[in-house]
């Protein structure tokens, strides 16, 4: 009986139970990691990865000297931040932006046009933009004839190394030199070396214009009428290997590109490119003040070389050094109007 009475008198023993505040912390924890869990499966963070993009200064759509690295670099800046990444440019030359392309080094080379010597490399994407090739030379005989010649044999063409030309162009026999770039194609025509050049058009007159050109803009000229033998329009593209990867890049690209496209942002880059909003510098060869024309009366006064402006419309047709641009002065007595000025005078700023 004494046995069963100290079995009675000793109480149930149960396991030690933990404090209600660490249950709860334990549970709250639980409850955050969860939450965390389901809000990075349905948005993950935005990707910002870094790619690197070989390009070749190519005035006036790609430079290290121009606001954004110019408005092409702009144009792949948009595109690729809307796809999720961040180009890095990387400027040499044409030939070495190809070879980085193929080695890996990088990405991607733009703004190229679709060749079929990178064919068994390449990927494009959808066009960017177009743009126009043309043949310039020296003012004579031969540029006029050019729009009714059926081949330039005899011809001296200056290219551009790393360049992809038309087919007419390649198989029109003339005789090709190669340069490292677009003003040294010039200089050789300036100094005989060379007949023509081919290059972009709006590329051309911006290299002519240029301070850096040791020609007269005004001895040079374009083909016109154009021909198929003259000219080309070509799209622009960025251009990446064809790997796997590649192919999911330029699928990502193209989707953005379409979005940018229609938006006001992209009219407004390629108003860029148009030579009615081009700003230039109304600057004699000799230092001299520029000689200008009132459109309306057709009075003439001048203004200081060195006078900034901006183009308000080209001529058509064939340009000469006596073609007459119509500006806009922005600065000095004439400020805010409308004038008539020789090309010979216009020179483009890259400011």
């Amino acid at each position: 009986m004494d046995i069963v009475r100290e079995v009675i008198r000793t109480p149930a023993r149960h396991p030690a139970r933990a404090p209600l505040p660490t249950i709860w912390l334990v549970l709250t924890v639980i409850v955050i990691l969860v939450i965390t869990a389901v809000i990075v499966r349905a948005d993950p963070p935005e990707r910002s990865r870094p790619l690197q993009i070989s390009t070749s200064e190519w005035l006036p759509y790609i430079s290290p000297d121009l606001p954004g690295n110019g408005p092409v670099a702009e144009l792949l800046t948009e595109v690729l931040g809307r796809a999720g990444y961040t180009p890095v440019f990387v400027f040499s030359t044409w030939p070495l932006a190809e070879r980085d392309v193929i080695n890996g080094a990088s990405v991607g080379m733009a703004p190229v046009i679709i060749s079929d010597s990178r064919a068994e490399f390449a990927l494009y994407s959808d066009p960017l933009l177009d743009f126009r090739y043309t043949l310039f030379g020296k003012s004579d005989d031969l540029v006029k004839s050019l729009p009714d010649r059926t081949d330039l044999t005899g011809v001296r063409v200056a290219r551009i190394s790393g360049y992809q030309y038309w087919d007419e162009l390649d198989e029109s026999g003339a005789t090709f030199s190669d340069h490292p770039s677009a003003l040294a194609a010039f200089d050789a025509v300036a100094d005989g070396d060379a007949d023509l050049v081919a290059e972009g058009s709006l590329a051309g007159w911006t290299t002519l214009a240029g301070p850096d050109f040791s020609g007269d803009v005004r001895d040079f000229s374009v083909a016109s009428p154009a021909s198929p033998l003259t000219s080309s329009t070509k799209g622009l593209h960025l251009l990446v290997k064809d790997s796997t990867e590649g192919k999911r890049l330029l699928k990502e690209f193209n989707e953005a590109l379409a979005d940018f496209q229609a938006t006001e942002d992209y009219d407004r880059l390629l108003g860029q490119l148009s030579p009615s909003t081009t700003p230039v510098v109304l600057r004699s060869p000799d230092g001299s003040s520029v000689a200008v024309q009132n459109p309306d009366d057709d009075s003439v006064s001048s203004t200081p070389s060195g006078t900034s402006a901006v183009v308000l419309s080209w001529p058509e047709g064939e340009l000469t050094a006596q073609s007459p641009i119509e500006v806009k002065i922005i600065e000095g007595p004439l400020r805010g109007q409308v004038r008539l000025v020789r090309l010979g005078d216009v020179e483009i700023s890259h400011a």
